[in-house]
């Protein structure tokens, strides 16, 4: 008995929010429960029943309307159904009627539901119908009946336009969240397509060194410190790697793991040096000036950039240059024979050029005279909150 009581009150409360279309079930769930309370009052006004056929007509219209609003999506129809009620009950008149406040509910409901053709349809009916009953009836005080369909058109009206804002806010809520979610992705793929990229050209570099020493020199202490660098160079990519998913699940009260900047430029260039690309570095102004962010999209610049000097130069050589200033510039230039570098359909450079953006600069590349160019300006102290370059 229990679930069967439990089941039937589900079933109810799923119909009534269907009957409220969009809007909270409260709304549906008052509106009915004022309907049914306006028709039992109705009807104990014509209590005993002077004109009996009219109350069953205007009850059975009653009733009507609860299982259309029941059993049926939301329909204009039922404010009909609640004209036809009004107007039988109205055909019975007693002092202080209070069916013509079904007509107040109809208008109201009419406005918020529905377009505004049929809710000015409706209350256009509802005025009409009190009128006539005032004029030709014996309804008491028409126009404060009028009156009353009225404010309740209008108060409809404000809750449909309340509604439809209401609507437009989350709707632009999911968008910020939407990009909110895009940006994230996007910060996401630059920071593994850097380590990756990075990682795996220094190791393919010392594998090749390594084989070409065993092969053409049989030098095995060359060999192994080449192994020994792609090892570590393998370890290294791990742990950033590592560090990247422990930031996507960490607690936001914890604090968040320092990205590589500035500091480590030195040991970056030195990396790629060990597997064999000739690098020249030169820094001019002061890299502790640089704010995080900053340093951090200098070094994935320069990161990127080296990666791309091995997987499109054949020259083995490139020239890092980092001016600081009131803006920071940094300049990667490398011989390169082939054109201007497309990437290769890769996200490198689009990843470069949004790291720039995304901190007020920009980054330019070029190809002149056999020398392709990355050169990224960006303020040198950039204020941010979390931030992801």
């Amino acid at each position: 008995m229990t679930s069967f009581t439990a089941g039937l009150g589900a079933e109810l409360r799923r119909r009534i929010e269907r009957a409220g279309g969009d809007y909270p079930p409260l709304y549906p769930a008052v509106i009915l429960a004022a309907s049914v309370a306006v028709t039992v009052v109705s009807v104990a006004q014509r209590y005993p029943f002077d004109q009996l056929g009219w109350v069953i007509a205007a009850l059975a219209f009653a009733c009507g309307t609860v299982v259309l609003d029941l059993s049926l999506p939301p329909s204009s129809s039922v404010c009909f159904t609640v004209l036809a009620s009004t107007l039988c009950f109205l055909m019975d008149p007693v002092p202080n009627d209070a069916a013509p406040l079904q007509l107040i509910l109809s208008a109201a409901i009419g406005a918020a539901m529905y377009s505004l053709r049929i809710g000015i349809r409706v209350a256009v009916l509802c005025i009409a119908l009190v009128v006539v009953f005032g004029i030709f009836g014996d309804l008491e005080s028409p126009a404060l009946y009028a009156l009353g369909v009225a404010s309740g058109w209008l108060i409809g009206y404000m809750v449909l336009i309340q509604k439809r804002l209401s609507d437009n806010r989350a709707r632009v809520l999911r968008e910020r969240a939407d990009r909110a979610a895009s940006d994230e992705r996007r910060r996401i793929a630059r920071e593994i397509h850097d380590v990756i990229a990075h990682s795996l050209s220094i190791t393919m570099l010392n594998v090749t060194g390594a084989r070409r020493a065993l092969e053409q020199d049989r030098d095995v202490d060359e060999a192994l410190e080449a192994l020994t660098d792609a090892e570590r160079q393998g370890r290294q990519a791990m742990s950033e790697i590592r560090t990247i998913v422990h930031v996507l699940g960490a607690d936001e009260t914890q604090p968040p793991t320092a990205p590589p900047g500035c500091r480590d430029l030195a040991a970056l260039v030195d990396d790629y040096r060990k597997a064999g690309i000739h690098v020249s570095y030169r820094v001019v102004g002061d890299l502790a000036a640089l704010s995080d962010p900053v340093s951090a999209a200098v070094y994935r610049i320069t990161q990127e950039s080296l990666a791309n000097v091995v997987k499109h130069s054949t020259a083995n050589r490139a020239a890092v240059t980092v001016i600081v200033g009131d803006s920071v510039a940094v300049t990667i230039e490398n011989p390169h024979l082939g054109g201007r570098s497309k990437d290769r359909g890769g996200t490198g450079i689009d990843g470069m050029t949004q790291r720039a953006a995304l901190l007020g600069g920009d980054l330019e590349t070029s190809h002149d005279g056999g020398t392709w160019k990355v050169r990224a300006t960006m303020p040198a102290r950039v204020m941010t909150d979390g931030l992801g370059v």
